[in-house]
């Protein structure tokens, strides 16, 4: 009996083989489509050269705006900013959605929090429908609670999975999250609202039951957006991915850039959702991404060993790229690392948000005043002498507990 079942045995065997040889394979030549075909991001020799690099190099002006400083409309723990054409919207982790005007005004608190009708609890996410004027509110129940721009509630979406959701295009969702499992077939999928699978991204990193760590051991780069819009298209990058998808003209999810870490790319052994004993070699980097009309801005941190939280390195880095030129420049990593304001002479700049020919940073009035009455402000030299004598003045009024600013860089086309 056995001597008949070794030729069905081995030739299973020679099946599996050539199964995980072809996709090893598929997954190489993927991969060098994409250093091939694509833009790519030369990450590991932009960083190689740090240096000190001013706003004047790629923007042409700089705007401070104050949110309005009144009690209902203070920022708590600031979690996501959303821009629409009329509108500022801030979600914070246990406060309503802020809704301001473009000019910093507090205009209303979209719903309520509570468990009531048309009431939702704390917030996860948010993606807005420009379009259609709708906001797409995730709660840590991971539903999704739809309102209107005028606050009026619309629906609630029930979410499949317990994963991360935006609102994509037309009644189009996508979720996301990294394995945990270990044999999940793709980490981004599409949904329609009644939860079914239309497309994904696969997921090419895979470990079995025993391999499993625990999933909450997990330690992002607090930068590192998964998602953003840009031309009206979302944009997707996962955690351990170094391609960014979107949406071609027949509304298929297709690379879009690659961002080339070489040496610097967390290797699959060492992904958080697995366990693993070996320590967690220097520079290896976590990388969000952020896109205008003519540059791609790259804030950057370094992976460290959860086990060992008091290694973790607090310098921080930022790429600047510029697509049209194809040519970028890296700023030399500190703990409040980004581009040097020589323009007014404000905090250094770290962009959290982009859109069209803007780069938008939030900062908090008690390090906007620690800032001011520091000597970097002090020495700065900058373009605009005029505007930083504003901050000068400002600082005179200003109060530790204020209202945050949102700082909007113009940059050059």
């Amino acid at each position: 009996m056995n001597k008949l079942n070794f030729p069905i045995q081995l030739r299973l065997l020679v099946i599996l083989v050539l199964a995980v040889s072809v996709s090893c394979t598929n997954r190489e030549k993927e991969e060098q489509t994409k250093a091939d075909t694509l833009l790519t991001i030369p990450f590991a020799e932009l960083v190689k050269d740090k240096r000190e690099v001013k706003l004047s190099e790629f923007a042409s002006d700089i705007k401070l705006i104050q949110l309005e400083n009144t009690p209902e409309a203070l920022i708590g723990t600031f979690e996501n900013i959303e821009y629409s054409k009329d509108f500022i919207f801030i979600m914070c982790w246990t406060q309503p959605i802020m809704q301001f005007s473009r000019t910093g005004k507090f205009i209303k608190q979209i719903g309520k929090i509570g468990k009531g009708p048309g009431e939702y609890s704390y917030c996860t996410k948010m993606s807005i429908d420009e379009k259609n004027k709708h906001i797409y509110i995730q709660t840590v129940e991971f539903n999704i609670v739809v309102f209107n721009f005028d606050g009026d509630y619309i629906k609630t979406i029930q979410c499949p999975d317990m994963k991360y959701y935006v609102w994509s295009r037309d009644s189009m969702l996508v979720s996301y999250f990294e394995p945990i499992s270990g044999n999940e077939t793709f980490v981004f999928v599409e949904h329609n609202e009644q939860g079914d699978t239309l497309q994904g991204i696969p997921n090419y990193i895979s470990f079995d039951e025993s391999e499993q760590a625990n999933p909450f051991r997990s330690s992002s780069f607090r930068e590192q957006n998964f998602s953003y819009r840009f031309e009206d298209k979302l944009h997707l990058k996962g955690c351990y991915n170094d391609t960014v998808y979107s949406y071609d003209e027949n509304n298929q999810l297709t690379p879009k850039f690659f961002i080339d870490l070489k040496q610097h790319k967390l290797p699959e052994e060492l992904v958080y959702e697995k366990k693993w004993n070996r320590s967690m070699p220097d520079g290896l980097c976590w990388t969000g991404i952020h896109e205008t009309s003519n540059y791609l801005f790259l804030p950057y941190g370094y992976h460290y060993d959860s086990s060992q939280p008091e290694l973790e390195k607090e310098e921080r880095g930022y790429v600047l790229y510029n697509k049209q030129a194809n040519s970028g420049a890296a700023v030399e990593e500190a703990k409040q690392a980004g581009f040097t304001d020589d323009l007014n002479g404000g905090p250094h700049f770290r962009p959290i948000l982009t859109y069209d020919h803007t780069a938008v940073m939030l900062v908090s009035a008690l390090d906007l005043k620690q800032y001011l009455n520091s000597d970097r402000f002090k020495n700065q030299a900058v373009k605009f002498p005029e505007e930083k004598e504003k901050l000068v003045q400002l600082n005179k009024t200003l109060k530790e507990d204020d209202n945050h600013f949102i700082v909007e860089v113009s940059l050059k086309e």
